[in-house]
């Protein structure tokens, strides 16, 4: 079975709905794609309080639900299939899932990305009760507590100094002998004076009871442990984007990530990327709406012969 859409949306994170929303409102047939659930890294999220006209305190889980209702209403019914493989033609993707073939003549890629995790006992059960990914997104709910930072590179100490402002008292814990953050980001951090780093360490194991308590530190040359009393921990060991099955057909960083030009556009005349997949500068919800709907103006236009390339 194979059906023909002017637009395929693979993704239905924030960046993905709002591209669909627009979609909708100009009138394009196309599909969304989602194989894990609407929302995205929404799911992730504790807690919000840094979207423009959302209250204090919302929980991503609200948000998604919020989310899949806005599609509801305009009557999208997200794909709940992922893509199994991809192939370009000249002027179509042509999109393989489990039980249809799609030929479209645009893609919109918003298939985010995951962040690394330490694979340690309590990361996963601690979720959102203490562990998180997003200084910027959770640091709020921190204000006055201990917490710690895990990571060496910039994202890692740029995390580090935001949480300084919030916190009492963060620890950035590093597994080699030196930071990979750049040097000015290094100086700012060591002149803080309720910022303490620790060196040759990782994190062994997460505890507590309903919520994070303890983390357990081993030095990697000497092996000694340590437990420190915290209740946060920033993992910021990198994300990777989910970008692997696109990766033949556009450009793509050294890291992953899809590289575009302000109109969402890739190296493919027919494909354009918004959200975590995309090569951008500042990773937050409220940009990755706007480049859903940026990207899908930009298909709008390109399809009814109005689009100019940049």
């Amino acid at each position: 079975m194979s059906k023909s859409i002017e637009l395929a949306i693979i993704g239905s994170g924030i960046a993905g709905v709002s591209a669909a929303v627009y979609a909708r409102r100009s009138g394009l047939d196309f599909v969304i794609f989602e194989e894990k659930g609407i929302g995205g890294q929404l799911l992730l999220m504790e807690n919000i309080d840094n979207y423009v006209g959302l209250p204090l305190n919302t929980k991503g889980n609200d948000l998604a639900k919020e989310l899949a209702t806005t599609l509801e209403d305009l009557e999208i019914r997200p794909i709940n299939q992922g893509i199994t493989k991809i192939k370009m033609d000249e002027k179509a993707a042509i999109l393989q899932a489990k039980d249809c073939d799609y030929k479209a003549k645009s893609l919109i890629v918003a298939s985010g990305a995951s962040f690394r995790r330490l694979g340690v006992s309590g990361e996963t059960e601690f979720l959102g009760k203490g562990v998180s990914y997003c200084a910027v997104c959770d640091g709020f709910f921190f204000k006055g507590k201990d917490v710690a930072v895990i990571g060496g590179g910039n994202t890692a100490v740029e995390e580090a100094l935001y949480l300084s402002e919030i916190a009492n008292r963060v620890t950035l814990v590093h597994r080699r002998d030196q930071l990979r953050a750049i040097e000015y980001l290094q100086k700012d951090l060591f002149k803080k004076p309720n910022i303490e780093v620790l060196f040759d360490s990782v994190v062994k194991e997460i505890k507590g009871s309903e919520l994070m308590g303890e983390v357990i530190i081993e030095n990697t040359k000497s092996r000694r442990e340590q437990s420190l009393s915290l209740q946060g921990l920033f993992i910021a060991i990198g994300i990777s984007p989910n970008t692997d099955i696109f990766a033949d057909s556009v450009s793509v960083d050294k890291d992953g990530f899809i590289v575009t030009d302000e109109h969402m556009r890739t190296s493919c005349e027919f494909v354009w990327a918004a959200g975590d997949c995309r090569k951008r500068p500042l990773r937050q919800l409220i940009t990755a709406a706007s480049e859903g709907a940026i990207a899908t103006m930009s298909v709008y236009k390109y399809l009814r012969g109005h689009y100019i390339s940049s």
